[in-house]
Formats: C-alpha cells, sequence, structure tokens
C-alpha cells in the first residue's frame, strides 16, 4: 500500500475503533443501569425499558459525540437526536409493555435511535438513509448478541458484560456505515 493510500485508510480505522469503544462504554452503562433495576426487582418491564431507553440515549449521545465533534459541523445535535431517539425507544417499551429483546427489540431500539440521528447526517453526507438501516441492524444484532452473552455469564457481571458486547456489534456495524457515510459528503450547491 502507498504512503498515500495508508493516509487516507488511517482516518477511517481510527473513527471505527473510537466509534465501537463509544458504543460499547455506552450500552455498557445502559444496560449495568437496567440490570441494577431488574436485580432490585421493585420495577415492572414497562418502567425498565423507559429507564433503558433514556439512559442508552443519553450515553450513547454523550460518547459518540466525543468521536464525531471532529468530523462534522454541529455535531452537538447528534447529543439532542440520541437523547430524542432514547425517549422514543423509552416510550415505545414502555407502550408496549416492555417488549421482547433479542432483533425485535433491538430493531426498535434502531429505528428510535436511527432515525433522529439521520436527521443530523442527511445535510452533511449523501445517502445517509443508509445509517437507519445500519441502526437497525446493529441494534437487532447487537441485543441478541449482548443477551446471549449476558445471559451464559449470568449474575451482576452478565449485564455489563453482555452491555458490551452489544456495544461492540452495534458500534461496528454503524462505525462501518459512518466511516463509509463520512466519505460520501453532500455536494455543495
Amino acid at each position: 500500500m502507498t504512503a498515500m493510500k495508508l493516509q487516507s485508510a488511517l482516518p477511517g480505522w481510527r473513527i471505527w475503533i473510537q466509534w465501537v469503544l463509544a458504543s460499547a462504554v455506552a450500552c455498557a452503562v445502559a444496560l449495568t443501569v437496567t440490570g441494577a433495576m431488574i436485580r432490585a426487582g421493585s420495577l415492572n418491564a414497562a418502567v425498565v425499558w423507559a429507564v433503558f431507553g433514556l439512559v442508552i440515549g443519553a450515553s450513547l449521545g454523550i460518547t459518540q459525540w466525543l468521536v464525531l465533534r471532529r468530523q462534522i459541523p454541529q455535531a452537538y445535535m447528534w447529543l439532542l437526536a440520541s437523547a430524542v431517539g432514547g425517549a422514543v425507544a423509552g416510550i415505545l417499551g414502555f407502550a408496549m409493555g416492555g417488549p421482547a429483546g433479542g432483533p425485535l427489540g433491538g430493531a426498535v431500539i434502531g429505528a428510535s435511535l436511527g432515525i433522529p440521528q439521520w436527521l443530523v447526517l442527511r445535510h452533511r453526507v449523501s445517502q445517509a438513509y443508509v445509517w437507519v438501516l445500519a441502526s437497525i441492524v446493529g441494534f437487532a444484532l447487537g441485543l441478541s448478541a449482548g443477551e446471549a452473552v449476558g445471559f451464559a455469564v449470568g449474575g451482576t457481571v452478565g449485564w455489563p458484560v453482555g452491555g458490551t458486547i452489544h456495544g461492540i456489534v452495534v458500534g461496528a456495524i454503524t462505525g462501518a456505515a459512518l466511516v463509509w457515510l463520512l466519505r460520501q459528503p453532500v455536494p455543495e450547491r
């Protein structure tokens, strides 16, 4: 690989790795909080889902903003979009009485977060709709993998471990989409 190709590839890898780490931290926090609530046993599934939505939106908004702030103008809007998306996921989960986890629950979370985040990206990158698809797929697969590992590990450690796995899968898929999208800027008018 020539030096020019290597230099242009490195920022993509750096962004991707930072995105995976940011997503892993955020999902670990969200599932650790959720697990603590469930272990306390005093709240119903709908309330737990609502709190999860708020925590996942806030934690993803903050950690991912740290990556995006050098990549797109007005990246602070990502914080707001993620918080709104998390609130929508929480409201949907609450309204549905706490939906099933796995691919269905993950798809609901992914769509709830991906659509408002798309609103931030659509003025900055071409084909921003890819973000919503990546978010749905990433969260569907990520929540499924996180639950499988978390339940296999079990105990109080299962929740943060499952959350970390969830975040790694989500971050790997959405991070790849993000790197690709950042290379597709909206043409200037």
